[in-house]
Order: C-alpha cells, then structure tokens, then sequence
C-alpha cells in the first residue's frame, strides 16, 4: 500500500511493518508530514517494490515474516546502497541495538514510538544525507539548534517578582512559596550541570524532572529513569544506550541517591565524569538526581562521601512541601482528579466541595504530594453527584472537632526531616538562592543558540559539525565499538 501526496513529495519512505496497526499509523503519519509512503507486511514484496522504485529512507521491524528485519536491510541495500535505515520494534536486545548502530543504522526506537521524536529522526536523518557532502551542520534534533519549534511554557522575559515564572502543569500553584520555587527552575533550567533535587519523603521529584525537561533546551531529547535499587553499571547502560543511539542528547533521572552504598556512589562518581563503562556516554545527557535526606549530614557521618557531594550540590534546589503551600492543595487535587486514569468510575468531571477544598488545604500531609494523590484517587470511587466530599476523603468538616494538638517537638523533627541548608559554613550554601542565571550567563529570552558572528573580514562563520548536544563530531569517536568495550568491562566486573 502506497501514498503520494498531491504536490511533489520531500522524500520517498519506505516503511516494512507486519504489525497492520503500527503501518497504518506510520503511513498515516509520513504521508501527513508531506512524504510519499510506500507501506508492506512482507519484506519479499518490499524488495520486489525497491527494485523499481527508489527510496530515500526505510522504518523497518524487527520481526518479520521470511526474514528478520536486519537481513532485509542487507537484501535492501544491495539494491540502494545509501538508503537511510531506522528501526521500530519491540524485540531489540541491547546487544543487538549496539550491533545494528554499528552497522550505520541511522536509528533505534522500541515500541511504541513516540510519533514526534520518530519523525523528527527521520526530518534529522534526511536532512544529513542531503547536507553531507555540502557545509556542516546542526541536526534539527538538537536541542540548542537555532529557530525550534514549539513554544516554551516559560515567559519570553525576565519573569515578574510577583508571578509564577512559567505555567504550571502538573503542580499548579501561585502561593509565595511556589512563585519563588518557579523562579529558581526558570534560573537554572538550562543548566548542563547535574541538578539536585531535595525535599521530604513523598516529595514529586520525578514529575518535577519530567517538568524541567520540558521547559528546557534539552526537550527533544529522551528522559530516562533510574531508582536506587538498579543504579548499578551494567543496568545504566541498558537505560541510557537505547535512546542515546536514537537521540543527541536526554535526561537522566535517578531517585534515592540518599541511600547509595559506597559501591554506587562510586558508580555516580564514574558517570558524572565519564569513566570506566561509561566513556561512551560521556556528557551526553543531563543528570537529575533526587534525595530525600541532607547530604551535608550523611557527610559528616562518614556515610557519603565529600568530593562527590561537592560534586552533585553545585546546583541544587529544595522542593517545598505541602505544609508551605497550603492555598496552593486545592488547585493540586483537583489537577489530580481531572488527570486520573481514563475509564476511573464515576466517569464525567469531579470537583470537590467547599467543605472538602478546606479539608484538604488544613491537613498536615507528612507524605506530601504522593499521600495527596493517594488520598484523592481513593476518594474518587465514593463521589456522589459530580461532588467529592469530606467524608469520601476519609475526615471530619474542619472545625468539627478540635485539631489534636501537636505532640512536643513534632514541629522540630518536620523541621529536621526538611532538606535544608547544613549550618557547616564550609560548604556552599544550599539550596539557591542566589541569581544563577545572572551569575552564570547574561540572561536570554527563550532557550536558543546565538548565530555565530561574522569576523572583521566579513565571511560567515561555519557553525561546528555536531552529532551530540555536548560532543562535537569525530570519526575516531565510534559510539558502539566503544560501547560494546565497557560493556565487557561491566560484565567481568
């Protein structure tokens, strides 16, 4: 099955799926972006169509009937030796993923692909082939390429003192406390820095990276996550080397650095700094890191170690808890219950009452933005005529009963479980407060790359030819070789 757009096409694809679903959709979406499409489930008939048609680009499975996809794209480029070839499939192994990029496979995505970053590969791989033999370029893929597309959420100026600096999502807010948590994600957004995220337990520390991401130059790129319990060598690099072999540039995100042993702190000391297993991976992603628990004291207990600390709290953000933004909980929960899982009964849209917003917004919430959403989604089940009340949240009317009073020194052990600032004048004051943008960089408007100015003489500067957001292109850099290398490493370690 074939589509041809009524205008002269940009490229001719070629896509080898026998999945009917996942074809249908990929030939939908390439014949929309302006591409004449050419769709098969069998690789037999898709050579026996390349044999008289030229193709400039094939999104081949893996799984295929008659042949697997690798061997098709061996029959293929026998027949069109400089086709560009990206792989779609659900059953890629690493080791095979490694193996198919050394072979010049343009792309790796698993199922299901997101449709924007499969199309902007196939925009990116396109416009490489057409450009290589003419000047360098950046990928369009790239993050810190000139003129993207896509509104940022952020403000296109300096942000107000007395507003939000860009437009919640999620976490919806507009407390003091939650302007002045904006404003310092907004300062340090950017920033290629590892970022460290601090508050109590319950805290939405992944939510909040995804959040950052998005509002960052670093949005096209994959984000990748990794708990405490896997952060081990051989389980990181099956995280990042996927995505990192379709992409330019993600986003790491690891939970629970707090209970790192000295074994994985080591680990974290090699990935920042690229080495051992990590060498391929070498400044090719930002990491976000996520603690429950002061550092500065696990320090002083001998139990994390100083350099790495150092390391890790250069940038470093406190995440407020519920009790800070109290007026800021009914907006909150009723974000939480417009986004509940689709199909969640009653069905139609909720709101709370007047009775149950001032419920919530007078509730301690130790457990902070994971005990709300529990508490909310378990409330949901028991709402009555579009309305969830007081009582179907599990509590009595606000003023009902006389709060219990707070037993001695509780309000000193919340205050000690809050990751603040350690009193240890030795260290860098954390979290920021300072002006880092200010500090760092003379601010800009949104996040873009200047054009390079022309020198005196007046010949336009060629911009640096660059696969990665951070390392420029070499052809002694071969990603999977060096790849397959530490991964041997990992194994016999």
């Amino acid at each position: 099955m074939s589509t041809q757009g009524k205008s002269s096409p940009r490229a001719h694809i070629l896509v080898v799926e026998d999945s009917s679903v996942f074809r249908e959709m990929q030939e939908l979406l390439f014949g929309q972006a302006g591409f004449a499409v050419a769709a098969f489930e069998s690789p037999q008939a898709a050579l026996e169509h390349a044999e008289k048609q030229h193709f400039d680009l094939v999104v081949i499975d893996y799984e295929l009937p008659q042949m697997n996809g690798q061997q098709f794209m061996h029959a293929l480029r026998k027949l069109i030796p400089e086709i560009a070839v990206i792989f779609v499939s659900g059953s890629l192994s690493l080791e095979l993923a490694i193996q198919l990029s050394g072979e010049g496979v343009a792309g790796i995505f698993n199922k299901p692909a997101n449709p924007k970053m499969l199309l902007e590969k196939v925009n990116e791989t396109l416009a490489r082939h057409a450009a290589r033999d003419t000047a360098a370029r950046v990928g369009s893929g790239n993050p810190l390429a000139p003129g993207r597309r896509g509104a940022s959420p952020f403000v296109a100026a300096e942000p107000a003192a007395d507003q939000p600096a860009y437009i919640p999502r999620f976490f919806p807010g507009a407390s003091p406390t939650f302007r002045e948590f904006s404003h310092r994600l907004w300062k340090v957004r950017d920033f290629r820095s590892v970022l460290l995220l601090q508050g109590e337990p319950g805290s939405p520390f992944e939510p909040l990276a995804r959040e950052i991401v998005e509002v960052s130059i670093f949005r096209d790129g994959p984000v990748m996550v990794c708990a405490a319990s896997e952060f081990e060598p051989r389980r990181i690099i099956e995280v990042l080397a996927p995505s990192i072999l379709s992409h330019d540039a993600g986003t790491l995100i690891v939970t629970g650095v707090e209970s790192f042993t000295p074994a994985q702190q080591k680990t974290l000391q090699n990935l920042i700094t690229g080495r051992d297993v990590f060498l391929p991976f070498a400044r090719r992603f930002r990491l976000v890191l996520a603690t429950t628990a002061r550092l500065s004291d696990r320090v002083d207990e001998g139990t994390f170690d100083e350099t790495l600390y150092y390391k890790i709290s250069t940038v470093s953000l406190s995440v407020p808890n519920l009790r800070e933004m109290r007026s800021d909980i009914p907006a909150i929960a009723q974000h939480i219950v417009n986004s509940r899982p689709a199909g969640d009964a009653p069905a139609g849209p909720l709101t709370f009452s007047p009775e149950a917003f001032e419920w919530l917004e007078a509730q301690e919430w130790p457990g902070n933005y994971d005990e709300l959403t529990q508490t909310v989604l378990a409330a949901v089940p028991l709402a009555s005529g579009g309305q969830i009340e007081v009582a179907a949240l599990g509590g009595e009317p606000v003023g009902a009963v006389p709060a219990p009073a707070q037993e001695e020194g509780a309000a000193e052990a919340i205050e000690a479980a809050a990751p603040v600032a350690s009193g240890n004048s030795t260290r860098p004051p954390f979290p920021v407060s300072s002006d880092l943008a200010a500090e760092s960089a003379p601010p800009r408007s949104a996040p873009q790359l200047a054009k390079p100015a022309a020198p005196a003489g007046g010949t336009p500067v060629r911009a640096a030819a660059a696969h990665s957001l951070f390392r420029p292109a070499s052809p002694a850099y071969e990603f999977a070789r060096r790849l397959e290398e530490c991964l041997a490493i990992a194994d016999a370690t």
